[in-house]
C-alpha cells in the first residue's frame, strides 16, 4: 500500500510540475499574454548539399537572394547582381556602380524581395526597387525627419517617440516588407543621452522597427524589446530583433536573447507567444555597461563569440514554414529551428555560420555568414530538401 501511495504522489508532483512549465507567465509591453510552447517533432536532421563555382570571381562580400526564380549573388562592394543557374553556373550580370539609370552609387547593406521587385537598401539611407528586367523603377531616401521636430529638442530632450532620433540599426540589420507595399527594417537610436550602450530605459521605451511607403520614404516606428531585456540592465551586445511577416495582418517578432517568439498584429499589438528554446546554447548572459565605445566594440565581439543567440527569422509563404537560426556553444555547428503553425517540428544542426537564404522549389537555400576575403576563393551555396508533410 505504501508503495502505491508513493507511486501516486510521485506522478501527481510530476504532473503539477509539468503543468507549471506550460503556465510560464509571458508579458509583452507590460501585459500578460498567452504562451504556447508547442512541439510536434517530425524532422530529426537535414542533408545539406554544397554547390560550388570555382571559376567565377567577385569582391568577396556579398548577399544571396532568390529573385525572378533565379539564384542571385549581390556584390555589396561593386553593386552588381550575378545570376546563376540551379547548379551555380554564372549566366548573366546586372546593375553595377555608377550614376546611370540602372546603376547604384552606394554599397548594398540589405535586400528583400517584395512582390515582383528586388529592393536594395544602400549605405546612405537610399533604396532602389528593381523589376524583373533589372530596371530600377523607383529610387528613394529614408526620411527620418519628416516630423520636423526642432533640432534643439532632439538634442537636449531625446524621447523614444521622436522619429528624428532613429537610424537604420548598425549590425543586425534586416530589411523586409509587410505585404501591403511597405518596407520594414531594423532601427536604433545613436543619441549620446539615449542609446542601447549606456541607458537602461532604452530597452523599455525604444522602438525597434521602421516602416515606409517607398513612394515617399517617410519613416514610421513601432515595436519594443521583450521583457527579457528588462530583466537585465544591459544586453547591449545582443540587441538584434529579427522579424518576419506571415501576411498583411500578422508578423512574428523575435529577439537575439529571447527563446520566445511573439505573434503580433501589423500594428504591433500582441496575439500570443510561442517558441521553444534551442539546444546546446550558452545563455549565461552578463550585464555589461561599457565605459567607452572602444570597450563596447571589444566586448561585443567577445560576447557574440562566446554566447548563443537567435539571429534570424524567415517565413516561407510557399510552404508555410518558419525558420529560426541560432548559434550553438560548440565550434562546429549552429542550429536551425523549423516551425509549422506555431509548433516546433524540427531543430536540426547546420554548419557553423549558416544563414538561411530562401526557397526555390524543391530546395531551401542557405549561405555562410562570412564571405571569402580573397577573390580566388570559390563561391559556395548550400541547399536542402524537407519532406512535404
Amino acid at each position: 500500500m505504501n508503495y502505491k501511495i508513493h507511486y501516486f504522489i510521485f506522478f501527481l508532483i510530476f504532473a503539477i510540475c509539468f503543468g507549471c512549465q506550460h503556465e510560464k507567465e509571458v508579458t509583452y509591453k507590460g501585459e500578460v499574454i498567452k504562451y504556447y510552447p508547442k512541439k510536434e517533432l517530425s524532422i530529426d536532421a537535414v542533408r545539406i548539399d554544397t554547390l560550388t563555382n570555382e571559376s567565377f570571381f567577385y569582391s568577396g562580400l556579398g548577399l544571396w537572394v532568390i529573385f525572378n526564380d533565379s539564384l542571385t549573388l549581390l556584390d555589396k562592394r561593386l553593386d552588381s547582381a550575378y545570376v546563376f543557374s540551379d547548379e551555380l553556373v554564372h549566366r548573366s550580370t546586372y546593375l553595377g556602380k555608377g550614376d546611370g539609370p540602372n546603376l547604384l552609387s552606394n554599397i548594398i547593406l540589405q535586400q528583400t524581395v517584395m512582390d515582383d521587385y528586388l529592393v536594395l537598401l544602400g549605405g546612405s539611407y537610399d533604396y532602389s526597387l528593381i523589376n524583373k528586367n533589372w530596371e530600377i523603377e523607383n529610387r528613394g531616401q529614408l526620411d527620418f525627419y519628416h516630423e520636423e521636430t526642432p533640432y534643439e529638442e532632439l538634442l537636449k530632450n531625446p524621447k523614444a517617440n521622436y522619429i528624428g532620433l532613429y537610424e537604420t540599426l548598425d549590425g543586425p540589420l534586416k530589411l523586409s516588407h509587410d505585404y501591403k507595399g511597405n518596407l520594414v527594417f531594423s532601427v536604433g537610436i545613436p543619441h549620446p543621452d539615449f542609446n542601447y550602450v549606456w541607458h537602461e530605459t532604452y530597452y523599455r521605451e525604444a522602438r525597434i522597427l521602421g516602416k515606409i511607403n517607398p513612394d515617399d520614404g517617410k519613416v514610421a516606428i513601432q515595436g519594443r524589446y521583450s521583457n527579457i531585456y528588462n530583466q537585465f540592465q544591459f544586453l547591449s551586445t545582443l540587441l538584434g530583433a529579427p522579424f518576419t511577416y506571415l501576411n498583411a495582418d500578422t508578423y512574428i517578432q523575435g529577439y537575439e536573447a529571447d527563446s520566445i517568439l511573439y505573434k503580433l498584429s501589423d500594428a504591433g499589438e500582441s496575439h500570443y507567444a510561442f517558441g521553444v528554446a534551442g539546444k546546446e546554447m550558452n545563455i549565461s548572459y552578463d550585464n555589461f555597461k561599457a565605459e567607452s565605445i572602444e570597450e563596447y566594440d571589444a566586448v561585443r565581439e567577445l560576447d557574440r563569440a562566446r554566447y548563443s543567440y537567435y539571429f534570424s527569422l524567415d517565413y516561407v509563404k510557399e510552404t508555410g514554414l518558419l525558420f529560426r537560426g541560432y548559434t550553438k556553444s560548440n565550434s562546429a555547428t549552429d542550429g536551425l529551428q523549423i516551425y509549422r503553425d506555431d509548433s516546433l517540428i524540427g531543430d536540426v544542426e547546420v554548419p557553423k555560420d549558416f544563414r538561411f537564404v530562401g526557397y526555390k522549389a524543391p530546395y531551401y537555400y542557405g549561405e555562410f555568414r562570412y564571405r571569402a576575403d580573397k577573390e580566388e576563393d570559390p563561391i559556395k551555396l548550400l541547399r536542402f530538401e524537407l519532406p512535404e508533410n
